[in-house]
């Protein structure tokens, strides 16, 4: 395996037969309380899949995507809708997407599920829809790739077709508001209304819509957005989409398949859905109920050619970082892509998830069906506390998988107290994931009480470390040479093997 620009080593400990342990003086211990398990979710059936995955994929693609300025344009440069249809959607030609490129990336990065953007504010219809209240702006012509622009193929079929064949689930995002729709123009953030006889009219045109995707394409979610205008009690002009809208879509949708998993932000903040999905940010610790956070590589969701440049892309090694932090905070983590108008996929976004991939395809198990951080303290578990030492924490399978930031070389050897169901004292094996062959011993074992044990690793830093005596040596105690402490930060994983962990999740 070639070396990881940031290399990851994953270490596991193996519980091994009544095996004593060098007794060592106990060192703050007031900072290891006995480990309770935090209060874990509900899942139902229908969102196990949801819930094991941990890792998406979100496509932002549109007409806007052709014009290379985001995913916003249309209302942060103020276009009329006439000036947008003929100088931006007009020349949108996707021919070059390609459905089974863009899933076998997902795939080989580790992805269990794609949601693509099947309409997104602008209003334009990316499959042929038969609903004919979607026009442009002469209302004379529906307002999609097949009738509009006379594009044949049907995009989101090809990419459902795909996921099926590779794996994958398939889920579509639809916005609510519609800038384009001509019951509403763009105002604010928003969409307002011409008028209050618009609004029952747009919604069930909105939810005929909605049910010709499920009935066609069978989307294992329904990705809402567009949802933000303040809930009133008594609805306006600007302020027309209500929860009890919300509540009317949604149960009409579980009326037509009650397996869809749907966002919050069929009106969000107000407890409606089935997950909640904070952007661009990472929950401290885990949200009241199942969370999703979505992220883009790059600033930007929509295609936007000023944000193509690699500095502005974070690096596999961040991401993934990112991934574990959701996972250890039992949330998912869909991260987005935005192919160009005629389809292509960019470079930044290619060599990004192709990088994504080599850290999945060693460290994934500590990922995919893993349940929260067990500490109630949450990433303070052990006695890191400051966020160059941070501790990342998820359990599956009679496992606890730590992932650790630590300064480059130090001597730092963290020592971490878990739960244990007998008295005897335990030593265990420690070594790499990707080189399980090759063992790593550790210092000192401290039995405590009845029920748990303090341990700590031998030479605990990333990569290669360095002696008081200046010389580097490598993860096995092997002497490489003397050189000066580089100041590269890099991160490690463990994982302990205990049968206390064996139940952690739903």
């Amino acid at each position: 395996m070639k070396r990881l620009s940031s290399i990851l080593c994953l270490l596991i400990f193996i519980y091994t037969k009544q095996v004593d342990c060098q007794v060592l003086p106990l060192v703050n211990q007031q900072q290891f309380d006995t480990v309770n398990i935090p209060k874990k979710y509900d899942i139902p059936p229908k969102m196990q899949w949801w819930y094991e995955a941990r890792f998406g994929m979100f496509i932002h693609f549109g007409s806007y995507s052709h014009y290379g300025h985001g995913e916003w344009e249309m209302f942060l440069n103020k276009w009329s809708k006439e000036d947008y249809l003929n100088k931006i959607t007009k020349k949108f030609n996707p021919k070059h997407f390609n459905a089974k490129e863009i899933v076998s990336l997902a795939k080989q990065a580790g992805m269990k599920y794609i949601i693509i953007t099947a309409k997104h504010h602008e209003g334009f219809c990316m499959w042929n829809t038969q609903v004919d209240d979607f026009k442009d702006y002469t209302n004379t012509t529906t307002f999609d790739l097949y009738h509009y622009l006379g594009f044949e193929r049907d995009l989101l079929m090809e990419l459902k077709n795909e996921c099926d064949k590779q794996g994958l689930k398939f889920g579509l995002y639809y916005s609510i508001l519609d800038w384009n729709h001509h019951s509403q123009y763009a105002k604010d953030y928003w969409s307002q209304l011409y008028s209050m006889d618009e609004k029952a009219p747009f919604i069930e045109a909105e939810k005929r819509q909605i049910k010709e995707l499920i009935d066609r394409y069978h989307p294992a979610v329904l990705w809402f957005d567009g949802d933000w205008c303040d809930n009133k009690d008594t609805a306006d002009v600007f302020n027309w989409w209500t929860k009890q809208d919300a509540v009317d879509l949604y149960n009409y949708i579980m009326s037509i398949d009650s397996s869809i998993i749907v966002n919050e932000r069929i009106k969000r903040n107000l407890g409606l859905g089935d997950f909640m999905c904070p952007e661009e940010k990472i929950p401290s610790k885990p949200l009241a109920r199942p969370w999703e956070t979505c992220r883009t590589m790059n600033g930007a969701w929509g295609y936007d050619k000023s944000k193509s440049s690699p500095k502005n892309y974070l690096t596999a090694d961040q991401i993934f970082e990112e991934l574990f932090m959701t996972a250890s905070r039992d949330g998912n983590y869909l991260l987005n892509i935005g192919p160009k108008g005629n389809g292509k996929l960019s470079k930044g976004d290619k060599n990004t998830l192709r990088a994504v991939s080599t850290l999945m395809s060693v460290y994934g198990e500590a990922i995919y069906g893993t349940g929260r951080n067990p500490s109630p303290d949450g990433d303070t578990y052990g006695n890191s506390q400051s966020y160059e030492d941070k501790h990342l924490y998820t359990v599956k399978d009679g496992k606890l998988y730590c992932y650790s930031r630590d300064p480059f070389g130090t001597t730092w050897t963290p020592f971490i107290k878990i739960q244990h169901p007998e008295s005897e004292k335990h030593t265990y094996k420690v070594y790499e994931l990707s080189h399980p062959e090759q063992e790593i011993q550790t210092t000192a074992c401290v039995h405590l009480t009845d029920t748990t044990i303090q341990f700590r690793i031998k030479n605990w830093g990333y990569g290669n470390y360095h002696d008081t005596d200046g010389i580097t040596y490598d993860r096995l105690n092997n002497p490489i040479s003397k050189r000066k402490k580089p100041s590269k930060k890099e991160f490690e994983i463990i994982v302990v093997d205990i049968p206390d962990f064996s139940n952690t999740r739903q």
